[in-house]
């Protein structure tokens, strides 16, 4: 199922930032600037912690199988968006003034619906899941104008879900989803200097790498489907010291 929706826009616009804010990066990093104490404070750190508290919303790229053509009784299988947050610790390394490896380990509880259609009702199936993140990315900044700096990130982060095997979740009309993950991730930010902190708010899209999809044959709602990846948007807020 490949139709244009929701989940299209938010990585049409991420690109669309991210490469805006490429170009304009190298004009930011030569830009006059006054940088106040707290700046010169925070350059001397090589790593700094902090916390991160996130609101996503989350869905599949479901894919169906061929034996969704057989059923005569299934008109369609819908990805629904779901809602959920997250909540992590930051830690940052310092490789170059404008450049920074994170590190986030995050526990992060979302939701996702897959509706069945049929000829007169439907059926949703709700995947609840918690899972524990370990997000690696590289952060490019551009140089304080003032106490204000922009960045765009990317990497990788595997994920694993702990609900996977729940007895919920193994129930026998409930599609099965596997316990790992891989996902590219991308996104923008600014950070913000406060005298005893910096806020940071963010911008992610997070696309699985992996199928996640533990098919049961025998089951109709497993069935008719091929591949199940995940997908996220999220927006954070991080406090960091």
């Amino acid at each position: 199922m490949h139709s244009t929706n929701i989940w299209d826009k938010y990585n049409l616009l991420g690109r669309k930032i991210i490469f805006a804010l490429l170009l304009v990066m190298p004009c930011l990093l030569n830009a006059q600037h006054n940088t106040l104490e707290n700046d010169m404070r925070f350059k001397k750190r090589h790593i700094k912690f902090g916390i991160h508290m996130g609101f996503n919303v989350s869905n599949f790229r479901a894919f169906r199988n061929e034996a969704f053509i057989q059923a005569d009784s299934l008109f369609a299988i819908n990805a629904e968006n779901g809602t959920g947050f997250n909540l992590g610790i930051v830690s940052s390394l310092y490789l170059h003034k404008n450049l920074e490896l994170r590190f986030i380990p995050t526990l992060v509880f979302s939701e996702k619906t897959l509706r069945y259609e049929f000829e007169n009702s439907s059926m949703p199936q709700k995947l609840e899941s918690v899972t524990i993140e370990f997000p690696l990315q590289v952060k490019f900044k551009s140089d304080p104008i003032k106490d204000f700096r922009i960045y765009v990130i990317g990497g990788m982060k595997y994920g694993l879900d702990l609900a996977a095997k729940s007895q919920a979740r193994n129930a026998e009309n409930i599609v099965k989803l596997n316990k790992s993950d891989f996902a590219v991730e991308y996104g923008v930010g600014f950070e913000i200097n406060f005298p005893l902190f910096i806020l940071v708010p963010e911008f992610k899209v997070s696309n699985g790498i992996l199928d996640v999809h533990s098919r049961d044959p025998n089951l109709i709602f497993s069935n008719t489907l091929d591949r199940l990846k995940n997908r996220s948007f999220t927006f954070s807020l991080n406090f960091e010291g």
